[in-house]
């Protein structure tokens, strides 16, 4: 039987503080000299080498003063690091990083707060302008069939009066007089002989007097008024012009060849159902009316 001995070695514990301070010493390096590379005062270099912990301050800034003591002495930072962590001191632990993940969390939470507060700002301000111009949009399709009901009523008004005209007349039955009524009218018939013999008499004596001749007077030369607007159709429209005062000076249907000439008070608010069959000019001016699509009403205002 054979036995076997076994023999341990056991490593010397040295503290980091103590392993800094002998290499210090080993480089005839002072405190002060330290301090003045480190940029640390004397009395934490003290601390450090004596292992005492400021519990005030983080492991991070802790662990941090240990390395950078041990590049100065020349002293592998990892030796001191894990002598540091046998001592059970000045070690990272999960608390010392809460506050900058929970800062993170609170940021990105902050990030989606503020993205769908613009994206419900976005929906709300998209609502509006919709709202906006469907209201603008059914306030024009109902002025355009007021309009439109108007021209209609003038319409089927100017087709009665033509009916009325080209309606035969009838031709009226001549009343019957009685004696009585006839000897009325021959006593009326009598007078009248008489009275356009006196005329007669009368007129002849009138031409024998000498006639004055009166001098005429000149005659004033009046002013000649153009039209500010002259519009001529080539078929059929409806229109309504209103001048600044909004007194409507038109209102109803033009027919082919025909030709409106107003004079008002500028500026003139014109309502064109068919611009492509008018042509209009403004104090002698032609005003472009390409411009309005077919089919729609166009309204102006002149002078534009």
């Amino acid at each position: 039987m054979t036995t076997e001995h076994i023999e341990e070695t056991v490593e010397t514990f040295i503290a980091p503080g103590l392993l800094l301070k002998e290499a210090r010493k080993e480089l005839n390096l002072t405190l002060e000299d330290i301090s003045s590379r480190l940029r640390l005062r004397v009395e934490v270099l003290e601390q450090i080498e004596a292992d005492q912990f400021d519990m005030g301050k983080l492991a991070t800034f802790t662990r941090g003063y240990y390395r950078s003591y041990a590049k100065v002495v020349n002293v592998p930072e990892q030796k001191v690091l894990d002598a540091l962590d046998q001592l059970g001191k000045a070690q990272i632990e999960q608390h010392d990083m809460q506050s900058f993940s929970r800062k993170t969390k609170r940021d990105k939470h902050d990030n989606r707060i503020m993205k769908l507060t613009w994206v419900i700002f976005a929906l709300i301000l998209g609502m509006s302008v919709l709202w906006w111009w469907q209201e603008q949009a059914q306030l024009e399709s109902a002025n355009d069939a007021e309009l439109i009901a108007e021209v209609e009523t003038a319409k089927s008004m100017e087709q009665v009066e033509e009916n009325k005209t080209d309606a035969p007349q009838t031709e009226e039955t001549a009343p019957t007089l009685d004696e009585a009524e006839m000897l009325q009218l021959d006593t009326n018939i009598s007078e009248l002989e008489t009275d356009s013999k006196t005329l007669e008499k009368e007129t002849i004596k009138e031409s024998e007097a000498p006639v004055e001749i009166k001098k005429e007077e000149p005659v004033a030369e009046k002013a000649v008024v153009t039209e500010d607007v002259v519009m001529t159709f080539s078929s059929d429209c409806w229109l309504q012009v209103q001048d600044a005062s909004n007194n409507r000076l038109y209102s109803g249907v033009k027919k082919s060849n025909q030709t409106l000439k107003l004079t008002g008070k500028a500026p003139y608010k014109l309502v064109i159902g068919a611009p492509s069959a008018v042509t209009l000019t403004y104090k002698g001016k032609p005003v472009d009316l390409s411009v309005y699509p077919a089919g729609k009403v166009a309204r102006l205002t002149l002078p534009q």
